[in-house]
């Protein structure tokens, strides 16, 4: 998905009328050119502005400083296009921009799906040498022995020099054929040779024949007749023949112990043979390389910086020289000849160890000299002996055990903040980065706060990068913690070349991008990474630009580290710890071939710079938080509606769930959100007007609430959708007139207003906040009751917004009621939350990964069809 963002001016109405266009095939209204020009302006981000009205859809860019609108109108007979350009192809082109912006904003808004994509297929290759295409059985094309090659043609003396006396060439004395056997590195070779009356050599075959010919005596019939028999047998054996060289080759290292014992005996009887000394060699056996990695610290130097890395191949008790591992690594087959060992054999998963590790070192590179971190790699197994030197060794134990001594901190620190706080005290003791992944409401602010604090850098100013909604709480908490701490906010005019003194920069990761020019004049002492799932995708511009820092100290602060994927967890240690995770395509190369023991390998190899507690082990004075599914009955509306959706949905798209995903992803998309939808409230539907009865949910809501409310206790109403919020408003005017209502969704400018407002509300009091704005930057612990109105596919984005409310600070038991229309999609979406919670639990705490809906659901029906659990319920209620 592209990142430079249009500015974009919609309502919920028109949203809902361009997401029922966008299920057509619109691309047919448009020339393959013009699809191609307008994905170009859409993937170079030239789209200024995008405006959406319940009948149209207003396009702005602005070129070479003149501006250029096209509207699009969607009416019954089709899509038509008006322009302020005379150019029509140019028109329709900005029109395609416009559609694919139009999708963009339209999954960005009501998309349940997370952003799976299926790894592409791996590539075949071959590898040349010789002339002959090699392929994985070492025995060459595999025609040439069906249609073998005519027979190398016999050197032939000048026209001139055959003008002899008759009978001359009858007399001629046939000379003795030598085949001199030579081993190299692509296989044993033979070269042939006649010997002259004077014991002089001369080549038989190729251009050097060709030459040596001249002024000699001319080739005899018999003499021929050798060496087309020569050719035969060559054949026979499997030796290649190159003309131009004219040797013979024999590729197949399989196939030479065995010419040599056999046949080779049998073609001394017909010709004279020489071998070289290495030759002999080839009959000794494979020997199996060992390879082991030595890592020492550069000029001995132990505060974690200046990795050197020496691998020593060795066969027996041979070390191969540099030009022999070159010709190893190089060769990149299992099984090899090394000319003054033999036959050798390196195994293939040995020696792509040995190549990740290369990458892993090329990716550490970028960012300056390699540091002893990597030694913790993935790809440090039991594939590749790892020697460290005594200093190492010393340094990972302290890595590993954290003996550094303990700072002074201030006594405000909690017990379990002030050991987060000592933990990146070691890290950047050690030259070591990490990620604080404390469950949402301990305070992690205040822990890198105090490190920044307590372990100044004071030659170098800091930064810490947030979302734009967080900055304001960012500089209240150092106002209010650590008022000596010199802070600054970057902008537009106000930036790192502006300000000299050191100071802790606060910089959206919008404004941060911005500045993207600025960072490669600029080291940092601190870097902080606030809401780290922010540089979830590697792709992203904005990623790139956080991986473009360059700081002494690096830390990621984050409640959700694994939202979707592992890579999300790739992208974070990208940042903090480059190429400890290999490259972006060996990791996930790893993955898919062996899930269960990758995740084993990550697990231990980023425990020591990964911190994660979670409320329950260490907020010892945080109150019960009860969590409650509370199932909720379908109206006859409702009922009716959700089948229907059904039905058309699966005759659309069949019943493949996976194919569904990935041919039909935008019809699937919006089958799976209009079930949602008719779940939550039938109005929320574009083609009804339902009354506030005809919802089960928010009837129950009201009904739950009237308990709740009447015993004074305030409440937050979270839903991932602003359309559904806004009818529970309605509800609340109707069923509560007087009771405080407040709001935060995405649409609010001023966030601390209505967060403070409720906060500090006397008595009874709800805040409705949309889950999207729920994410980042509020406290609401005032309240003690929680309502999700709709399952989310990430119980990540759930804990979140629930942990606004259960955080320190809370000093009653919060109630969570979790609403679920039974049998329906949604109770889906609640095995899918366990799952996820499962495989977060494992790659955090644990260490987790990837799912996609195919892998929990064997067909559509599945996934989406009314269950009897469903009429159960409307029959027991």
């Amino acid at each position: 998905m592209q990142t430079h963002g249009p500015k974009r001016v919609y309502t919920p109405q028109s949203l809902e009328f361009w997401f029922g266009k966008l299920e057509h095939d619109w691309e047919r209204h448009f020339s393959d050119s013009q699809l191609e020009e307008g994905h170009r302006i859409y993937r170079d981000g030239e789209v200024r502005e995008l405006e959406l009205t319940a009948s149209d859809a207003i396009i702005h860019r602005r070129i070479d400083k003149k501006d250029e609108y096209a509207v699009i109108e969607w009416n019954d007979a089709g899509v038509s296009v008006r322009s302020s350009s005379t150019d029509i192809a140019l028109a329709h082109s900005l029109a395609v921009a416009g559609l694919h912006e139009i999708e963009e904003l339209v999954a960005d808004e009501i998309s349940p799906l997370p952003d799976d994509a299926p790894p592409p297929a791996p590539a075949a290759s071959t590898s040349a040498g010789n002339g002959v295409q090699h392929h994985g059985n070492g025995f060459g094309n595999g025609h040439a022995f069906a249609n073998p090659p005519a027979a190398p043609v016999a050197s032939r003396a000048p026209a001139a020099s055959r003008r002899t006396p008759a009978g001359a060439a009858a007399r001629a004395v046939s000379r003795t054929l030598i085949l001199v056997f030579t081993t190299t590195a692509d296989g044993l070779t033979f070269q042939a040779n006649w010997i002259n009356p004077d014991k002089k050599r001369v080549p038989a075959l190729g251009q050097a024949a060709q030459a040596a010919g001249q002024g000699h005596a001319t080739v005899s019939s018999s003499e021929r007749a050798k060496l087309i028999g020569l050719a035969a047998y060559a054949r026979k054996a499997h030796f290649a023949y190159n003309q131009v060289t004219g040797l013979y080759v024999l590729a197949s290292v399989v196939e030479i112990p065995n010419f040599l014992r056999t046949t080779l005996p049998a073609w001394k009887k017909l010709f004279s043979v020489e071998l070289d000394a290495q030759s002999g060699k080839l009959l000794q056996g494979t020997k199996e390389i060992s390879v082991e990695a030595v890592a020492t610290t550069r000029k001995g130097k132990t505060d974690g910086q200046g990795l050197d890395l020496r691998w020593i191949f060795k066969a027996g008790e041979r070390m191969l020289t540099d030009e022999e591992v070159s010709l190893l690594t190089r060769k990149a087959t299992s099984t090899m000849i090394i000319p003054d060992i033999g036959i050798v054999s390196l195994p293939v998963e040995r020696l792509a160890s040995i190549s990740a590790w290369h990458r892993t070192a090329a990716e550490a590179r970028s960012t300056g000299e390699l540091s002893p971190y990597l030694i913790f790699s993935l790809y440090s197994d039991s594939r590749v002996k790892l020697t460290l030197s005594a200093e190492l060794e010393a340094w990972r134990q302290n890595v590993l055990t954290a003996t550094a001594a303990n700072p002074t901190l201030p006594e405000l620190l909690r017990p379990y903040q002030r050991r987060g706080v000592e933990w990146m005290h070691h890290l950047c003791d050690v030259g070591c980065h990490g990620l604080l992944a404390d469950e949402m409401g301990l305070g992690k602010t205040l822990q890198v706060l105090t490190l920044l604090a307590t372990r100044p850098l004071p030659d170098r100013s800091s930064i810490i990068v947030c979302p734009a909604s967080v900055v304001p709480v960012w500089r209240e908490e150092i106002l209010r913690f650590y008022p000596h701490l010199a802070v600054d906010v970057l902008k537009t005019g106000n930036d790192f070349t502006t300000r000299k003194e050191p100071v802790i920069w606060l910089a959206s990761y919008t404004q941060l991008r911005k500045h993207r020019p600025l960072l490669d004049k600029h080291e940092f002492g601190y870097a902080v990474l606030d809401e780290g799932q922010f540089i979830k995708n590697p792709d992203a511009k904005v990623t790139q630009t956080c991986f473009a820092i360059r700081a002494r100290h690096r830390i990621v602060l984050t409640g959700t580290p694994l939202e979707n994927r592992q890579l999300d967890l790739w992208s974070i240690f990208r940042f903090l710890l480059p190429g400890l995770l290999g490259t972006r395509v060996t990791f996930e190369a790893s993955l898919n071939a062996d899930r269960a023991g990758t995740l084993d390998r990550l697990r231990a190899q980023l425990a020591p710079f990964i911190l994660r507690r979670t409320k329950n082990a260490v907020a010892t004075e945080l109150p019960q938080k009860v969590e409650i599914d509370l199932l909720c009955p379908l109206t006859d509306v409702q009922r009716s509606e959700y089948a229907r959706i059904c039905s058309e949905g699966l005759n659309r798209l069949g019943d493949d769930v996976g194919a569904a995903m990935r041919e039909k992803s935008f019809g699937f998309l919006a089958l799976l959100t209009r079930l949602r939808q008719v779940c939550c409230d039938p109005d929320m539907l574009p083609w009804l007007h339902a009354p506030l009865s005809d919802s089960g949910k928010i009837t129950l809501l009201v009904e739950k609430l009237a308990e709740v409310i009447g015993s004074g206790h305030k409440v937050v109403i979270f839903s991932q959708f602003v359309m559904l919020l806004d009818r529970v408003r309605a509800a609340l005017a109707e069923s509560f007139p007087d009771l405080p209502r407040y709001e935060l969704t995405g649409m609010t400018l001023d966030r601390l207003k209505p967060v403070q407002s409720f906060q500090g509300a006397e008595g009874a009091a709800v805040m409705l906040v949309s889950l999207k704005a729920a994410g980042t930057g509020i406290t609401l612990h005032a309240a003690d009751y929680v309502f999700l109105l709709d399952p989310w596919w990430n119980p990540a984005v759930e804990a979140q917004a629930v942990d606004r409310v259960h955080r320190i600070g809370q000093k009653s038991t919060v109630f969570v009621y979790r609403m679920v229309t039974a049998g329906t999609i949604e109770e889906r979406i609640q095995a899918l939350q366990a799952s996820k919670k499962d495989l977060f639990n494992k790659v955090v705490g644990g260490l987790g990964g990837d799912f996609d809906l195919s892998r929990h659901f064997s067909s559509l029906h599945e996934l989406v069809q009314l269950t009897t659990t469903q009429e159960e319920t409307e029959q027991s209620s």
